[in-house]
């Protein structure tokens, strides 16, 4: 490799030592957490701080990255969306779970569904791009309603209430203020019947880089395929993917914020 390309990677390997656990760092904790000379990693710190890729504390003289990488993320987030980053993986996760999988955002105080792959298999379910169901029935819409804030529970139950759909649709507050506890405890939520008679649903929430909810990951289909046998595993499946969506969408551990 060549020398321009070794002291890239140096460059590139001080910018990524920077995460949420470690939002600023010391010239020495940086030099020992790559194994770099000291002497080296002041050499790369005023090269990075004179192109404002990092910034230091005039006081503590801690380094963290600066208003360079800022804008450059800006520019990034304003080029994609949540459809285009998720949509390999909703792919990925209908071919793996040979069901119907479905994203889902809020809108107002119902969920719309903004994306569908339909299961390949005769008997399954669906539901058309653009339709809305309200927040508080199945998992699908129960998974963005967890993460909104009691504010805007509140007002939706006082707006509109929790009318039946189906058999199991929550209609009591209290009731639903447990089961919103509990898929936030758990990081998923699942429906059977509560919005059509039959159907199961095992949903995971996604969060993009401020720790905000941005939409809602479903794996739907007949009760007997979703909530009897197969339920461990496309709940593993639907965490999994959600995850890996948020990733892709900058979220990191430990920023997830109620909206």
């Amino acid at each position: 490799m060549s020398k321009s390309f070794t002291s890239l990677e140096k460059t590139i390997d001080i910018l990524c030592s920077f995460d949420m656990e470690h939002q600023d760092r010391s010239a020495y904790e940086i030099s020992k957490h790559l194994n770099m000379p000291l002497s080296t990693t002041y050499k790369y710190l005023d090269m990075l701080l004179r192109k404002g890729f990092v910034s230091k504390d005039p006081d503590t003289k801690r380094f963290s990255l600066g208003l360079t990488i800022f804008k450059m993320g800006n520019l990034v987030a304003a080029k994609m969306t949540v459809l285009n980053i998720a949509a390999p993986h909703i792919y990925s996760l209908s071919k793996r779970s040979g069901e119907t999988v479905i994203l889902t955002v809020v809108h107002g105080w119902e969920a719309l569904c903004v994306e569908e792959i339909e299961s390949p298999k005769m008997v399954k379910l669906t539901i058309k791009r653009g339709a809305t169901i309200p927040l508080h029935a199945g998992a699908s819409q129960k998974i963005l309603l967890a993460y909104q804030d009691d504010a805007f529970i509140d007002d939706m139950i006082k707006g509109r209430g929790l009318a039946v759909l189906n058999e199991n649709t929550i209609t009591d507050p209290a009731e639903l203020e447990k089961e919103l506890k509990s898929i936030r405890d758990q990081g998923y939520a699942m429906s059977d019947s509560e919005v059509d008679s039959g159907a199961g649903a095992v949903a995971a929430p996604i969060f993009d880089h401020r720790g905000k909810l941005v939409s809602g990951l479903t794996i739907a289909g007949p009760r007997d395929r979703i909530c009897d046998n197969n339920r461990q595993k496309l709940i593993d499946m639907v965490i999994e993917s959600a995850k890996r969506i948020s990733s892709d969408l900058g979220y990191m551990k430990g920023t997830m914020t109620v909206w």
